[in-house]
């Protein structure tokens, strides 16, 4: 079988979006774990529990410290907060700047999961863009070719 190699340019074009993607989803990542730090606590009750498979959703109700009142749905990550019921009361962490938006359990770490897996796929991006970038080495003088 004869395979053809990718070209350089090809590997070049490739490796440079890979970079952009890994520093992207890098910085995401970096940036939703600043958001969740700043973000204000609050004790929510359950409204509703809803079983999927391996996965729970819970709708909580919360008011905010300036006094808006959210309803929001989201999957539940904390396994102390899988077997809650209807009315009963969990904390969780909302954005002030959009109460309602991007409410999560306390204790969930789930946002360190994706900047550790930016940080990897940075980390390939980095070795994959150094070794198609690179100059090549020039070839071997003629009188080394035919040696072991």
């Amino acid at each position: 079988m004869n395979r053809r190699r990718p070209s350089r340019t090809f590997l070049r074009v490739f490796s440079a979006f890979y970079l952009v993607f890994a520093m992207t989803l890098t910085g995401l990542g970096i940036w939703s774990i600043v958001v969740h730090r700043r973000a204000a606590e609050a004790s929510a009750v359950v409204r509703e529990v809803e079983h999927r498979g391996a996965r729970t959703f819970v709708t909580v109700k919360f008011t905010t410290s300036r006094g808006e009142t959210c309803d929001v749905r989201f999957p539940v990550a904390v396994k102390a907060n899988r077997a809650v019921t209807t009315g009963d009361r969990i904390r969780v962490a909302y954005a002030e700047s959009d109460p309602c938006f991007g409410v999560q359990e306390i204790g969930n770490r789930s946002r360190w999961f994706i900047a550790l897996i930016g940080v990897a796929l940075l980390a390939v991006a980095a070795i994959l863009a150094y070794v198609v970038w690179r100059r090549p080495r020039p070839p071997l003088p003629l009188r080394y070719a035919g040696m072991p």
